[in-house]
Parts: structure tokens; C-alpha cells; sequence
């Protein structure tokens, strides 16, 4: 009797512990509901896109600036402007890597300011930020147009 009554409360509790887990694997639409919607959730884990210096460079222009580019944001280049050139298309700019380089988030960043020509015409210099984590090639994180300038 005792132990019909043992077998009966482990068999009760093996239940009641099926029961309340069965309920971690469903979604309660009620509290989403009360929610306003704010739109997506944005977390750390997504990256925007990198930032462009400008949509009139294809990839062969890309490739050279951006070779420029890794010369010019090295730390121990103070202040030397470092030019590109694409002899196929004929555009070209160069990069002057501004101060020195310092930490953001984690990451190695460097301030810069560009110039690009492109059909012998020069477009507005920029002023931008580039970062890279590591040894990985420097991202440009914004960039803006020095309006009023060039």
C-alpha cells in the first residue's frame, strides 16, 4: 500500500514537471498584444552595412582606393596624404589619415578626410572614420561631405 502510494506521487510528480516544461516551448500572445509594436529589434549582433565614399566607384576603383586607404589609416603614418589612381576608369583621390588612432568599442579607429576625381572632376572632399577589429581590413563607419569646400 505504501508503496502504491510512492509509485503514484512520483508518477504524479513526473506529470505535473511534464506539464509546466510542455509550457516553456509555447508563446503567450497576450503579453504581445499589450505591446505596442516599435517596429524591428535591433541588437548587437547585426552590423549595418559599410559606409560608401561614393556610388559613382565601381569595385576596380574600390579595389585601389581601398588599398590607399589601408596605407593611409596605419598608425604610424602622421599625416601624409597616400593617392590612388584606376588607369582603366581614370578616377583617383587620396586619403589623409587626421590625428592619431584610438579605441571605439573595441575596435582601432582612425579619422581621415578624402578627396576623389572622377572624369577630371573633383567631388566634395569628405571627412569619415574608419574602424577594424584586429588584423581585418578597416571599415569605413560614416563619412561625410565637407560642403562649401573643394
Amino acid at each position: 500500500m505504501i508503496q502504491n502510494r510512492l509509485s503514484r506521487s512520483k508518477l504524479l510528480s513526473v506529470m505535473l514537471c511534464t506539464l509546466s516544461l510542455g509550457g516553456c516551448a509555447n508563446s503567450l500572445p497576450i503579453f504581445s498584444e499589450l505591446m505596442p509594436d516599435s517596429g524591428p529589434i535591433t541588437t548587437g549582433s547585426i552590423f549595418a552595412p559599410a559606409v560608401t565614399l561614393s556610388t559613382e566607384l565601381n569595385a576596380s576603383d574600390w579595389e585601389k582606393a581601398n588599398q590607399a586607404l589601408e596605407t593611409a589609416l596605419r598608425p604610424e603614418n602622421t599625416h601624409e596624404p597616400v593617392q590612388w589612381e584606376n588607369k582603366k576608369t581614370a578616377a583617383r583621390g587620396n586619403f589623409r589619415p587626421l590625428g592619431i588612432a584610438f579605441l571605439q568599442e573595441g575596435d582601432l579607429c582612425r579619422s581621415f578626410s578624402a578627396q576623389i576625381i572622377i572624369e577630371n572632376v573633383a567631388r566634395a572632399p569628405m571627412q569619415g572614420t574608419a574602424c577594424r577589429s584586429g588584423a581585418s581590413e578597416w571599415k569605413i563607419s560614416d563619412v561625410k561631405r565637407l560642403v562649401g569646400q573643394g
